[in-house]
């Protein structure tokens, strides 16, 4: 049941799959433009349902969940400003060239957001190779890099 217009849904480290098409499904027959906030971060989501274009207003977060596949373009098109509070109207009234991206950064780079906003960009990553990266491995030095550094300075 939708409550002042406002439902919000938070559930991590335990979903693994696609979003399935029935997801939310009452409350997209009840009312697909209330607010909806979901944070299904660092889950193990492989794709999204294109059922949830059916919601005109979702902060739908989903960083660090492994997602294999973009977002539905359908899902930041001229129907859907008010995704992510607003930011994939934002960013595509900006000249962004992918306006999904204010949904989850693409494959190869990375926010600490997991998602680029009119403030920040997603930056490239060779080792993000998910979408909704929110770090990026290519410029931290591993452990064993680390000791060698250390031991070479004081060796040498």
């Amino acid at each position: 049941t939708v409550i002042l217009g406002l439902f919000y849904l938070f559930y991590s480290r335990f979903l693994s799959g696609a979003i399935p098409d029935d997801f939310l499904k009452s409350i997209r027959e009840e009312d697909p433009s209330v607010e909806v906030v979901v944070d299904l971060s660092d889950n193990f989501i492989t794709d999204l349902s294109s059922s949830l274009t059916t919601f005109t207003n979702m902060n739908l977060v989903l960083v660090d969940s492994d997602i294999t596949s973009p977002a539905p373009e359908e899902l930041c098109d001229t129907d859907h400003t008010g995704w992510t509070a607003g930011m994939v109207g934002q960013v595509r009234d900006g000249g962004a060239s992918n306006a999904c991206d204010a949904i989850l950064c693409p494959l190869g780079s990375y926010n600490k957001d997991g998602r680029l906003s009119v403030a920040r960009g997603c930056d490239d990553c060779t080792s993000c190779t998910t979408f909704g990266c929110t770090s990026c491995m290519d410029d931290t030095p591993t452990t064993g890099d680390k000791v060698y550094e250390i031991l070479n300075e004081l060796f040498t």
